[in-house]
């Protein structure tokens, strides 16, 4: 009986509240300090049973040119000291190879040798966007207006120039349910009031979804969590996550977790504790966990980290 009782109160955890579904969880340190440098805006990438990390920020503007892998979070082996590729290349995995995009398009096996596929890419350099796989193909999207499309990281075809959402900046990227989704981020205009970090940034919570990049609807014009830039979002068990990130109206870091599985309901994940509040870390799914790493964790003055985190739900 009391095993039953247990099973249930677990499914109850997991029932829906009305609004959205309930759900509880618990964050678990897994490292307080890995084998890498503290670092924010590091590209995270699952491939073949491992956690990736590349490169990554650290203070007065010291980019860290490495490539990482952990196959549990604790232990992390330097796979590269010297990456070819573009500094802060968004990367992604695509037909069983790890690429890297941003001014160039690299592409590697094994993340010690790689191979340049394009010189020039037509959108240039990019700042926080995102390359994510749908529907067969790359795309990069999410630093700006237009949305690009590619078979083979060599031809690049822009879908889309001018996208409903505006030149959007450091906005949350992810593919969920065959669609695109591009969420919250900035646009270069003063809000009213100014926003006290960059008072010439307006920050934004909406949530837009294409299935093929060209006609956009927007499901919400403002979800439940608060506007933000520098965040991550992932797909975990089913929903879309949206992890942390940063106020720009006030200055300061969220260290929240919400997800929703439309985009237009969203839920807050309840825990007692958890990763400090901060933007830019890098986000895994990996062993029906969800993962924190790293980030920028710091207030008046920055603070990056190089923690782990994981979280168990019921």
């Amino acid at each position: 009986m009391k095993l039953l009782l247990s099973l249930v109160s677990a499914v109850l955890l997991f029932a829906a509240d009305g609004t959205g579904e309930a759900q509880t969880g618990t964050w678990e340190i897994v490292t307080p300090k890995a084998a890498f440098s503290p670092r924010d805006t590091a590209e995270a990438f699952v491939h073949e049973g491992r956690m990736w990390l590349s490169n990554g920020y650290y203070h007065n503007n010291t980019l860290s040119r490495d490539l990482w892998s952990s196959a549990d979070g604790v232990d992390w082996t330097l796979v590269n000291g010297q990456t070819p590729y573009d500094g802060y290349s968004e990367m992604v995995i695509y037909q069983k190879a790890m690429w890297a995009v941003k001014k160039s398009v690299w592409t590697s096996t094994d993340g010690k040798q790689w191979t340049r596929v394009l010189e020039q890419t037509p959108f240039g350099v990019r700042g926080y966007g995102e390359v994510v796989v749908h529907d067969g193909q790359m795309w990069q999207l999410g630093s700006g207006a237009d949305v690009w499309k590619s078979r083979d990281g060599k031809v690049w075809e822009c879908v889309c120039k001018e996208a409903p959402y505006g030149a959007r900046f450091s906005a949350g990227v992810v593919v969920f349910r065959d669609r695109l989704w591009v969420m919250g981020g900035t646009l270069d205009a003063p809000n009213t009031p100014p926003e006290k970090s960059y008072p010439k940034k307006t920050s934004y919570n909406d949530v837009w979804s294409s299935a093929d990049g060209v006609k956009w609807e927007r499901v919400t014009a403002q979800a439940a969590w608060a506007a933000r830039l520098w965040f991550p979002v992932e797909v975990y068990r089913g929903k879309m996550w949206v992890l942390g990130g940063f106020d720009n109206a006030h200055a300061t870091n969220f260290g929240d977790v919400w997800f929703s599985e439309d985009g237009k309901e969203w839920s807050p994940l309840q825990t007692e504790a958890g990763f400090s509040p901060r933007h830019e870390p890098s986000v895994y799914v990996h062993a029906d966990r969800l993962w924190v790493v790293a980030g920028n964790a710091g207030e008046a003055n920055w603070k990056v980290r190089n923690d782990a985190w994981r979280l168990a739900l019921p």
